[in-house]
């Protein structure tokens, strides 16, 4: 068999045919293209991709496979290095899960095209009217990232070679993730508090609004990728292959328990900076760090600065802090200490039982869920005012409310200018005024009549679940995740990404771990001045802290909102 390249070198260039038949093949190219891969719905898959799942050892790469009135075209104009490209990318887009995605997994395989083109085998004798017939040469043996493709003596694959590729662009990379962790137990008190309650049955209704509300934010967070929120085996397959199944493991295991710790108030970019902050620190030093913002309320940077210990490239506006940097710090220095345990010793009991059960449910949970978990959720901020919003009863109310100018004084006309006072209180935050009211107070006490006035304000309605009633959430997500065929985590993704417009979800925190973590690599590139792929090398490799990625992919923009 001759290579493809072989093949490409023999065909005439644009010079050397007529006018004549040159229209002549570009309409024979045309005709290939209508029925070709490229001209199909990108959305379904391919009718080879799915041959190929029952042969593997063989794919045919003319007509139906690989459409050729690309590369034919490409060809035409002697363009041999385009053509070579364009067939390459189309073998590439027989990989299952390519979908919309075909174009971009060409440019990041450009450079790979000649390792690809080895295996590719070409009868010239059978080439016609019909394309031919190209195959792909067997691999020797399965796929390793460590060994190459097979015993070939190839050059070895890099799990990071995915890193240029959109996420989740395997099947093991989507969807829910292989469960690597035990679920965090949960305090379940002797009675559910009254508006937990009251919730459980309206959505155990099948009759109820609340579950069409379901319905139509589960579907719009699919369409988001909610089912492929968690899924960080992409991230962990690059650990693994820079540094080896134990150590790439545990890195892995240790940033995301890291990003749960750090997710208290924080947009998703932020979480994914800050725990790349205290994993460049070593066990010791991170808890120096944490306590010392825990008890001062420094930043994090100047902490670190006040202890004299030095980070690599850091970037030059890691400087400012958080409004919950407090409590995130002191997050880390219970869970770097051991105290997270999943198991609770028999010998605890009593109020210590019930303390460490109540301990950190919903960061808990987060970081669980990264982790692959199927029992947990974390009952974030936007998860919680969905819930509560779609209930609409007054005591779902905020005891916080942070009201903007023209809502507050809507809650001033409902409560009365003079009683809204008594339910405000004043306080600064990194050197600002903020007014909180407790709508929840003001409604209890009747000052409040109609909780409905706050219907389409945010802020109005509670963010986090109380203490008494987490195992209640939690449970309730079980049972409804399975009737949409769901774990807990992927149903509790797609309804905050689903309803992100009615909680105030910021822009720049839509999208999936694996899209915003992407993100969050390019823009410390761009300010280092290198490669994405070099970055995460340095990330993985060296423990490099990342940045802020951008903006989401919708168009709403809540700035002083908060992800969890």
């Amino acid at each position: 068999m001759a290579s493809i390249w072989d093949f490409i070198d023999s065909l005439p260039k644009r010079s050397d045919v007529s006018p004549e038949e040159l229209a002549a093949r570009r309409q024979g190219y045309a005709d290939l293209y209508q029925g070709g891969l490229l001209a199909r719905n990108r959305d379904q898959m391919p009718l080879s991709v799915q041959g190929a799942q029952a042969t593997q050892d063989f794919m045919p790469v003319i007509g139906d496979a690989l459409a050729l009135g690309e590369a034919g075209e490409a060809l035409s104009r002697g363009e041999l290095a385009a053509a070579g490209l364009l067939g390459t990318g189309a073998l590439i887009g027989l990989v299952p899960g390519a979908g919309d995605a075909l174009a971009k997994p060409v440019m990041a395989a450009g450079r790979r095209a000649a390792d690809v083109a080895r295996r590719i085998e070409v009868d010239p004798n059978a080439f016609g009217s019909m394309g031919g017939n190209i195959r792909l040469r067997p691999q020797g043996a399965p796929y390793d990232m460590g060994r190459g493709v097979g015993d070939n003596g190839g050059p070895r694959i890099s799990a990071l070679d995915s890193v240029d590729l959109p996420p989740h662009s395997r099947p093991e990379w989507a969807g829910a993730a292989v469960n690597r962790t035990t679920p965090y137990p949960r305090y379940t008190p002797k009675s559910t508090p009254d508006r937990m309650a009251r919730l459980e049955a309206r959505v155990a209704d099948p009759g109820d609004p609340i579950r069409g509300m379901f319905d139509n934010y589960i579907e719009r967070g699919r369409k988001l990728g909610g089912e492929d929120w968690y899924n960080t085996e992409e991230l962990r397959d690059w650990f693994v292959g820079e540094l080896g199944e134990e150590a790439g493991d545990a890195q892995w295991r240790e940033y995301m328990e890291l990003i749960g710790t750090t997710s208290t108030g924080a947009k998703v970019p932020q979480n994914i900076r800050f725990a790349s902050f205290y994993r460049a620190l070593d066990p010791e030093a991170r808890s120096a760090v944490a306590q010392l913002v825990k008890d001062t309320g420094v930043t994090p940077a100047k902490a670190a600065e006040e202890l004299g210990i030095h980070i690599p490239n850091m970037p030059d506006n890691f400087g400012y802090g958080h409004i919950k940097q407090r409590n995130q710090a002191g997050n880390v220095v219970n869970q770097t200490a051991g105290l997270w345990a999943r198991e609770i010793p028999d010998n605890v009991t009593g109020a210590a039982r019930t303390k460490m059960l109540q301990a950190n449910p919903k960061v808990k949970g987060f970081g669980n869920d990264l982790l692959g978990d199927d029992t947990n959720i974390a009952a974030d901020m936007h998860f919680m005012r969905m819930l509560a919003m779609s209930d609409g009863g007054g005591d779902f109310l905020s005891a916080q409310a942070k009201l903007s100018g023209p809502n507050y004084e809507k809650a001033a006309s409902a409560i009365g200018p003079r009683n809204i006072k008594k339910y405000s209180t004043t306080r600064k935050v990194n050197g600002k005024p903020v007014t909180e009211v407790n709508l929840k107070k003001a409604f209890q006490e009747g000052a409040l009549k109609d909780a409905a006035v706050f219907s389409d304000v945010p802020t109005a309605w509670a963010d986090t679940p109380a203490a008494t009633e987490y195992a209640a959430y939690e449970n309730m997500a079980n049972r409804v995740a399975a009737e949409y065929g769901m774990t807990p985590a992927q149903f509790q993704a797609s309804l905050w990404m689903g309803a992100g417009d009615m909680t105030g979800l910021a822009d720049e925190s839509q999208g999936t771990f694996m899209e915003l973590f992407r993100r969050s690599l390019d823009k410390r590139a761009g300010e280092r001045g290198i490669s994405r792929r070099q970055m995460a090398e340095d990330f993985i490799r060296n423990k490099a802290v990342l940045g802020v990625g951008g903006l989401g992919l919708l168009g709403m923009s809540y700035p002083q909102e908060e992800q969890y």
